[in-house]
């Protein structure tokens, strides 16, 4: 189970970052709460370094501030969105 949710985090990840339009930086920035998001996405960085892609993990302790980091593009994903979530945010 830990082996396939690593895969499909990396699988994410990959996307997001291809997603910023970053060709040439390698480099994703994460918004996660501290447990269990960043914990995982901990466990992921190794992984994710050997394919050539450096992670940062932006630990942060409510769910207000991600998406305001990801608008100021301080961050590239965050790692506890949803789309029910994130259709609420969008419409408040």
């Amino acid at each position: 189970m830990k082996k396939l949710l690593t895969f499909t985090l990396i699988a994410v990840l990959t996307l997001a970052l291809a997603a910023c339009g970053k060709s040439d930086d390698k480099t994703i920035t994460v918004g996660a709460s501290p447990a269990p998001h960043a914990e995982i996405l901990k466990k992921a960085q190794p992984i994710l370094e050997k394919k050539g892609y450096k992670l940062k993990v932006k630990e942060i302790n409510d769910y207000t501030t991600p998406n305001k980091l990801l608008d100021k593009g301080e961050i590239d994903a965050n790692f506890f969105q949803h789309t029910p979530y994130l259709n609420k945010e969008s419409k408040d």
